[in-house]
This record gives structure tokens, C-alpha cells and sequence, in this order.
């Protein structure tokens, strides 16, 4: 299993529309509105590289209001707990 965060960048007056939008996707485990340089933060669960591949680019930003994304690959550091899902 693949985890990420994708940090999205949105055109104003767009968010609400876009964050109902990404919400019901399966592999959007959380959908959150933030302040700053980045308008939303998801984090994603994909079964393969490939398919966070594929999810980001041929989904997530050809949602109309998507100016452009930033995706966070999560790794597991060796010894350390992980968060339980």
C-alpha cells in the first residue's frame, strides 16, 4: 500500500466545490481546507506507485478549480511506530 499527502493549489471561490469533489473518491482517506500557499491538504492511499500515477494526474488535476498539486510520497523510517489506519 502507497500512502501520500497531495497538497493542492485552487483557483478562489473554487474550494468548496473541489474539496466535495475529492471527497468521494475511495483513495481520499482525508480531505482538509487549509490557509497558506496550499488551499488543500489529502492524504491518499493507492495500491501502487502506478496508480498514484495515475490518480494525480488523469484525476485529481483535471478537476475544474485545480491549478496545480504538490504530492508527498509517505515512507516508514526504519524503527519508528507507525500510526494505526
Amino acid at each position: 500500500m502507497i500512502g501520500a499527502y497531495v497538497l493542492l493549489r485552487i483557483k478562489p471561490g473554487m474550494d468548496r466545490k473541489v474539496l466535495h469533489t475529492v471527497e468521494k473518491f475511495p483513495q481520499v482517506k482525508v480531505a482538509e481546507t487549509l490557509y497558506g500557499e496550499y488551499d488543500l491538504l489529502l492524504k491518499v492511499e493507492m495500491e501502487t506507485l502506478d496508480d498514484l500515477d495515475s490518480f494525480i494526474f488523469d484525476t485529481v488535476r483535471t478537476i475544474k478549480g485545480v491549478e496545480g498539486s504538490t504530492t508527498l510520497i509517505i515512507i516508514k523510517v526504519p524503527g519508528e511506530k507507525s500510526e494505526r489506519r
